[in-house]
């Protein structure tokens, strides 16, 4: 029994141990969410070589408040296009202001320790939104 609480203990640092916290926090309550910006994706594509999930777009201010720079585009990253497996998400700082009725572009890409992305091909993207951090 002593043996089995000794290897179990050694498996649980290990997974901690080894758990990565490159990726970025996305989605956090801490961020300001920017009102009233309307996103489009262009773009979605696999950067194979680099084992990166790509997307673009243009992002534009709806309101008659200026967006100040800088502030980010921030996205998340689905395996397909039901949006039921997440692989994570990712932003992207922008550094130009918009006054009503302006658009900038925006990338975001997305790659991860814990998942070969080069599987998913046709990913999807989604729950965009714009913050200051």
């Amino acid at each position: 029994m002593r043996q089995l609480l000794i290897c179990t203990l050694g498996l649980i640092a290990l997974i901690v141990i080894s758990c990565t916290e490159s990726e970025p926090v996305v989605g956090s309550n801490s961020d300001t969410t920017i009102p009233n910006l309307s996103f489009s994706i262009d773009t979605t594509y696999l950067d194979y070589s680099n084992s990166k999930l790509v997307a673009k777009g243009l992002v534009k201010n709806n309101v008659s408040t200026n967006v100040s720079s800088p502030w980010y585009v921030e996205c998340q990253f689905y395996t397909n296009g039901s949006k039921t497996t997440k692989f994570g998400g990712n932003y992207t700082q922008i550094g130009v202001p918009l006054s009503n009725g302006e658009s900038t572009f925006w990338t975001v890409t997305y790659s991860s320790s814990n998942v070969d992305v080069r599987n998913y091909p046709n990913f999807a993207v989604g729950s965009m939104r714009g913050i200051y951090k």
